[in-house]
This record gives structure tokens, sequence and C-alpha cells, in this order.
């Protein structure tokens, strides 16, 4: 059965392992990187509720900044320090799994965009380094909506994109609340189980929990 797929991109589909290697080594801390990626979800939510926007870029070194502070008692990187993490974000590769999904989707006739709350400069950059770009209809960044996920307006873009009701799209994260703001407009849901991920459940379940992408093909495939 064909479909409409749409893919959270830095860690559901980009492995996140090596900017977490350069920022746990940057910064001296093993438990840096996780504390940073936490500190840029606060940082886009706090933003999006409070009606402004950033990018996503400037809140990705805001929040090594204050992880800086945290851990080495200093309250920035520095410009070398930030360009070797930027440099492993626009590089990260795609988990093994990633490519042959895809394609197994594609030939099965579904329609498969991008979207990420990363810039869109970015985003480009990311895919095009991969080498999945022409997997995507669409590669979108919520900069279009200027408001990050998992406020309603990026997900409502993305149907809007793909010129179709949200209820007929699915979208795949390996982060429960993205998936809880995606089901919020009415999609249906598909978390991946990366290294590390779990689904915390006083949000609303998923609708299908798979290993990786080759899993959610056939499971797609089949429904």
């Amino acid at each position: 059965m064909s479909g409409i797929a749409v893919f959270d991109m830095n860690e559901t589909t980009l492995d996140l392992g090596p900017v977490r290697d350069v920022i746990d080594r940057t910064l001296g801390h093993p438990g840096a990187a996780g504390m940073w990626f936490g500190r840029l979800l606060q940082l886009s939510m706090a933003v999006s509720a409070t009606g402004r926007y950033e990018s996503f870029t400037d809140l990705a070194r805001a929040a090594l900044d204050s992880v800086s502070d945290s851990v080495r008692g200093r309250s920035a990187v520095t410009d070398p320090e930030w360009n070797e993490v930027r440099q492993a974000i626009l590089t990260l590769p795609p988990h093994r799994d990633v490519a042959p999904g895809l394609d197994a989707l594609r030939a099965g006739g579904w329609r498969l965009f991008a979207l990420t709350n990363s810039a869109q400069a970015a985003v480009d950059a990311q895919l095009a380094n991969a080498g999945i770009a022409d997997r995507f209809e669409a590669i979108v960044s919520v900069e279009a909506v200027q408001v990050f996920k998992p406020t309603p307006r990026p997900y409502r873009h993305i149907a809007s994109v793909a010129a179709a009701d949200p209820s007929d799209l699915w979208m795949v994260a390996s982060h429960d609340w993205d998936l809880a703001g995606a089901k919020a407009v009415g999609m249906r849901t598909a978390f991946v189980e990366r290294p590390g991920t779990r689904f915390n459940p006083i949000f609303p379940p998923a609708d299908l929990v798979v290993g990786d992408f080759v899993e959610l093909a056939e499971r797609l495939l089949e429904s």
C-alpha cells in the first residue's frame, strides 16, 4: 500500500554519534553532548512558546555555550571549537538502514518528505553530504513557518507541501515529543528506536514502533 511519510532528520535519519564525540571531547565531559541536545530542545521550545524565532544553528551554539559554562566554568566555546562542532553537524552520516529503507518505500510507491528543526541551508548541506537528498520529494525546514516542532504549524505546513490532509501523513521520528506534536494535528506516527531513545508513556502512543527504517518499510508496505 502506498502513502506519504515525513521523516525527522537529526538522530532519526542522521547519526548524531560524530557530534556527540566532538562535543564530549571538546568540553572534556562524557555527558556533555546529551546535556547539549537537551538544552537545545529546551531553547527551541522556549522561543516557540514565547512567540519568537531564532535560527536552530544559533540556538545550537547558545546551548553549547550554556553547557560549557556548566562543565568548564566558562560560558562560551571558542570560534574554532564551535566550527568543529558545526562541521560535524553538517556532515552527519545517515544510519546504515536509512538508504535501503527509503528505497524500499519509494519502490512501493510511497512519497517521502523531510521535516526538520534545522535551518534550510543546514539540512540541505546535511542531506547532500549524506547522499540521500534525492530520496525526498521535498526537504522542508521549520524556517519556512518560523516556529519549531512540536508546535502545530510545521506539521500542517508539511501537509500543505504534500497537498494532503495531515491524516494522510505518517510522521517518522525517534523523538517522542516530535510524534506527540504530529499526532496532535491528526498525523499517524512511527517511532524508530534508535540507541538511547525511549518513548515516554506520558505521550500518546505511536501507531507503529520499529527498530529501523528497513522494518519501517516492511510494516508500512504491508499495512
